[in-house]
Order: structure tokens, then sequence, then C-alpha cells
């Protein structure tokens, strides 16, 4: 009678062990997410935590901070924090009312050149010289459009950036028109009914808030990954200048002194002979970004609100609060008949996110 074998051979050994790993390896790879799926999460987090990085910088800053998203048209792919210089501050020589909505008026800068107004967006007035300090006014909007000179001659430029007075090429300055227009801020709610005009006698006193500019700590986005501009944007899809945010040159987000977001801005660096044609909005509805993979966000064909690896990112108004969730994918059929009700469904699920930070 044959001895019965105990144990296992090495050979037997080996093929088992291969065999686990094998089926470890697959059990592994079903539940992790693709290097591109955590690379779109990990994108949406730099996002997220340079928002709360800039909300922290704003608190107790009289003049808050922001971030800044760069933009190409229809992809963000870098941000970055942004200063908010001091208010441009002092008296209004003139004004004019050109327009029920608009005054024409001329400001003399005290603390600093004149120039610095061309940077303004928003004015509000303090008090009328010689009488005692009243509340300030609501802010306005603001322009003071540039006026670019070439460095020998004191004219305009061709097209072509050479002098129109003398055809060569030079350097160019830039200063502040004489005229700045404020204006009634119609996407915020104001209108000649709710808002009064305090610039229609005496010499007042001024604050001008201006654009912010890249200062501080700077991201890229991982590889393959960017913000998809075309679903980003401001509450409704359908809010005129920004249910979407492609096409709107860089984007910037500020937060006030006590951390709510103050501001939504386009256009935030424009070249220098560039005039801002929209002015700032003052949020009262979230801020949404939808951060997914290049190639879907380039493919003019391609229906990111179908992907389940996008992941949103959305700023609440009032609270400054930064939320991530994933995307709830929208049926190709669903985008195809109506592609703002997809969107609207999209960005509710969205704005019911993981809080971060708090």
């Amino acid at each position: 009678m044959t001895p019965r074998r105990k144990g296992f051979t090495l050979t037997e050994l080996l093929v088992t062990m291969a065999i686990m790993v094998t089926l470890f390896g697959i059990v592994i790879s079903g539940l992790r997410p693709s290097r591109g799926d955590g690379n779109i999460r990990r994108g949406a987090q730099q996002l997220a935590s340079m928002l709360l990085a800039s909300q922290s910088l704003s608190l107790g800053n009289p003049t808050g901070a922001a971030v800044i998203i760069s933009s190409d048209g229809a992809t963000g792919e870098m941000f970055a924090q942004a200063r908010r210089y001091p208010f441009i501050e002092g008296t209004i020589d003139g004004a004019q009312q050109d327009a029920p909505d608009v005054f024409r008026v001329q400001l003399t800068v005290e603390n600093e050149e004149q120039s610095s107004l061309i940077h303004g967006y928003r004015i509000r007035f303090l008090d009328r010289v010689g009488e005692s300090v009243g509340p300030p006014s609501a802010w306005f909007g603001f322009e003071c459009k540039p006026i670019v000179q070439s460095q020998c001659h004191a004219s305009e430029l061709n097209p072509d950036g050479t002098c129109a007075a003398c055809g060569k090429p030079c350097d160019v300055f830039v200063q502040a028109s004489p005229d700045a227009t404020v204006s009634l801020r119609e996407e915020n709610g104001q209108t000649s009914q709710n808002t009064v005009w305090p610039v229609t006698s005496g010499v007042l006193t001024y604050q001008t808030a201006r654009y912010p500019i890249p200062a501080g700590l700077s991201q890229r986005l991982p590889k393959g990954v960017v913000i998809d501009l075309r679903y980003s944007g401001y509450g409704d899809p359908l809010v005129e200048h920004w249910g979407s945010l492609a096409n709107r040159g860089a984007i910037g987000i500020g937060f006030d002194t006590v951390g709510s977001m103050d501001a939504v801005m386009q256009n935030v660096l424009p070249t220098t002979s560039q005039s801002r044609e929209i002015q700032p909005l003052a949020p009262h509805e979230p801020m949404y970004f939808l951060v997914t993979s290049s190639q879907i966000a380039e493919d003019p064909a391609a229906n990111a609100l179908a992907s389940d690896k996008a992941v949103w990112v959305v700023v609440q108004p009032r609270s400054g609060r930064v939320t991530i969730s994933n995307n709830v994918p929208q049926t190709d059929a669903a985008v195809a008949a109506d592609p703002v009700a997809a969107l609207r469904a999209a960005r509710e699920k969205a704005r019911r996110g993981v809080v971060l930070g708090g």
C-alpha cells in the first residue's frame, strides 16, 4: 500500500500563488479608479484648495483676495492666487449725466497714479468735501478706458504696432482716459427706480475697486485634466454673459473681508489696448466648475455631462463654502433633446456636494 502524500509540492504552491495574485489584481483594478480618473479628482481638489486658500487670505483684508483661472477659450488649465490692491481714492472734479443710467465723471486720484484708474471695475462715493462723513453709497459700475500711445509721439498706434506719427516700431505707454463712466449695475439688480445717484451735486470723495492681478501661488492641473468652461458658469445656464464661461478670457473669483464670494469677473487679464466689456458680477447664486479630461473637453462632439469621471467644484456665494462632487451622468439622448435642462440637472446634483475645509 502506497503511503498517503501530505502537503503540496513547490510547483503546486507556485501555481496557486500565481492564480491568487492574478485574481487579487483583477479585484483591486476593479475597485480603484484608473490613473486618469485619479488625476481628474486630484485636479478638482487642487482647484478647491486654491479657492479655500484665497478665501482664508481674504479674511480681515479690506480689499479681500481672489483666484484667477486662465483660459484659452473653452478650457482652463491653470489657476493662481491673486492680489486685490487697495482702493483707488480721490475726488470727483465734475460729472455729466449722459443717460438715465450713465454718468461721465472726471476723477482726481490722490493715492495712486492717474493711470491706475484703467484697472478699476466698480466705484462708490463716500461724502461731500467739507461735510461730515456719511455712509458710503452703493457700489456702481465703473470703466475708464486706456489710451495707448507711442513713446516718441503722443499719438495712437497703427494696427501693426508701429507709431502712427513716424511709422516706426517704438515702445508704448498707457494712460487713463480723462473721462470715466459710472453706470448702474443692471446685472446686479440696480435700476434708476431703486438706486440713488449721489454724483448730481457737490464735490465727492470716492473709492474705486480694481481687478486683481496674479500674485503668490499658481498651479497647473495634472496632465490631461482641464476645467471645461463650456459647462462651467454662474447660476442658471441661461444667465446672460455668465451661464457659460467659455471664451470669456481669464476668470476671477473674488472673496471679501469676511470670506464671502463677492465678485465674479471675466477678461481679468486683457491685453494692453483691450476694453473690458462685461462688468463683474456680485453673485447671489453658486459658481460651478466642471473638471474633466482634456480629451472630452476639447472634442466639440463629446458629451462631458455623460461622463461619470468628471468632478464638479462649486463655490457658494454668501458663505464662500467650496464643495466637490462626482458628476451625475446625463444621457446622450437627454443632452441632445434639451442641453440646458441636462446642464441644470447636473448642476443641481453638484450643488449638494461634499464640503471641503469645514
